[in-house]
C-alpha cells in the first residue's frame, strides 16, 4: 500500500511540474540516405503523446530521395525540414541544435522509430532538475534476425558506459555550457560529448522506457563494417578522453593483436602454426563469461549462443579500426585530437563561424 501511495504522489508531482514548467522538447533527427526509414521515423515522432514539442529533420545531402520523402510530410506544423550539403553526423546534429527552440533536445537517428509514450517518459526523467542528460534503449526493428537480436542483447543487457547516440537527450543549458558535437570525430561523437558533460559536473540517467528501434546489422559483414568505423572513432575518443582506454580494453587489444601476428611465427618454426587457431579459441573463450551474464538476463539461449562470436568480431573490428586511424595520424593524413579538460571548456558556448544561428 505505501508503494502504491508513493507512485500516486510521484505521478501527481510530475503532472504539476509539467503544468508549471511546460517544457519544450526539440527532437533533432539526423538523416543521410535514409529514404527507406525516414518516413517511419518522422511518423513515430509526430504520434508522441505530448503537446509541446517540435521535430527538426536535417538532411545531410542525401542522394537517395530522402529529401523528397520529407517534403511530402512538410504540412505538419510541428515539423521543420532543413537541407544542407553533406558535412557528416556531428555537423548535422549541430545544425539541428541551432534551429531548435526547446529547453530539452532529443537526438534521434533517421533510421530509428520512437515508441509511443517515450517522449512523456523522457519529460518525466527531466523533471529532476539535477539531471542534464537522459539516455534510452535502442532495440531492433528486425528482431526476427538471429544476428540483429543478438546485437540488441549485446548493447542493452549490459552496464553501458554512455547512452546510445541514436536515442539521447540533453538540456539546452548543458549543451550551451559543454559545447556541441565535435565535428572532427569520424564516429563516437555521442560518447565524446557525453563524457565532456560528465566532466563538467552534470548528471545523467538511463530511462529504459524511452525506447527507440533501429535496424541492427543482420549479417556478419555489415556488423563488422559498422564496428570498424566505430573503432576509428574510438581511437579519437581515447585521444580526447584517455581514461576510456582502460586496462581491460588494452588486454583485449593485446590478445587480438597477438592472434593477428601469430601466423608469422610459423615462418620461424612450423610447429608454431598452431598458435593462430589456439589464440582464436582463447579469444572466443574470453567473451564467454559476459555472454553468460547476458543469458541470465534474457533467457534467450538461441541468440546468446552466437554472442561470443559477435563480441570476437567486434573486438577484431575495433582493433583494426583503431590501428587504421592511428596509422593515418602517423602518416599525417589525420590530425590527432587534444585531450579534453574541464578547464578547457568554454564558460558558455558560442557558435562557430560555419554553424548557422
Amino acid at each position: 500500500m505505501p508503494d502504491r501511495a508513493g507512485q500516486i504522489i510521484k505521478a501527481l508531482s510530475f503532472q504539476i511540474w509539467l503544468a508549471m514548467v511546460h517544457p519544450e522538447i526539440s527532437i533533432v533527427v539526423s538523416c543521410y540516405n535514409k529514404s527507406d526509414t525516414i518516413g517511419h521515423c518522422v511518423a513515430s515522432l509526430l504520434k508522441q503523446d505530448m503537446d509541446s514539442f517540435e521535430v527538426i529533420v536535417v538532411d545531410d545531402g542525401s542522394t537517395d530521395g530522402s529529401l523528397q520523402t520529407l517534403e511530402a510530410l512538410r504540412s505538419h506544423d510541428a515539423l521543420k525540414i532543413i537541407s544542407q550539403n553533406h558535412k557528416g553526423i556531428s555537423a548535422t546534429k549541430n545544425r539541428g541544435f541551432a534551429a531548435s527552440g526547446g529547453s530539452i533536445l532529443l537526438f534521434i537517428d533517421g533510421d530509428c522509430v520512437l515508441e509511443k509514450g517515450s517522449l512523456m517518459e523522457l519529460a518525466k526523467s527531466f523533471s529532476d532538475e539535477v539531471i542534464g542528460c537522459v539516455g534510452g534503449e535502442l532495440r531492433a526493428t528486425n528482431p526476427f534476425s538471429l544476428i540483429a537480436k543478438a546485437v540488441e542483447h549485446m548493447q542493452n543487457e549490459v552496464e553501458r558506459k554512455w547512452p546510445f547516440g541514436a536515442n539521447v537527450a540533453y538540456r539546452r543549458s548543458v549543451l550551451e555550457r559543454a559545447g556541441l558535437f565535435d565535428e572532427r570525430m569520424v564516429a563516437g561523437e555521442d560518447a565524446e560529448l557525453y563524457l565532456r558533460t560528465m566532466k563538467l559536473g552534470f548528471r545523467s540517467k538511463i530511462n529504459r522506457k524511452v525506447i527507440a528501434r533501429t535496424k541492427n546489422p543482420d549479417n556478419p559483414i555489415s556488423f563488422f563494417r559498422q564496428r570498424v568505423k566505430w573503432g576509428r572513432g574510438f581511437c579519437q575518443l581515447t585521444e580526447r578522453h584517455p581514461e576510456t582506454f582502460t586496462g581491460k580494453i588494452k588486454v583485449c587489444f593485446f590478445w587480438i593483436a597477438a592472434m593477428l601476428l601469430s601466423p608469422s611465427l610459423a615462418k620461424v618454426d612450423i610447429r608454431l602454426m598452431w598458435a593462430f587457431p589456439a589464440l582464436v579459441i582463447y579469444n572466443l573463450i574470453r567473451f564467454t563469461p559476459g555472454t553468460i551474464a547476458i543469458y541470465r538476463r534474457t533467457g534467450d539461449a538461441k541468440r546468446c549462443v552466437i554472442i561470443p562470436l559477435l563480441r570476437f568480431l567486434n573486438a577484431l573490428a575495433y582493433v583494426l579500426g583503431w590501428s587504421h586511424w592511428r596509422l593515418l595520424e602517423l602518416m599525417h593524413r589525420a590530425k590527432r585530437l587534444e585531450p579534453f579538460t574541464a578547464a578547457s571548456a568554454p564558460q558558455r558556448f558560442s557558435f562557430s563561424v560555419d554553424l548557422p544561428t
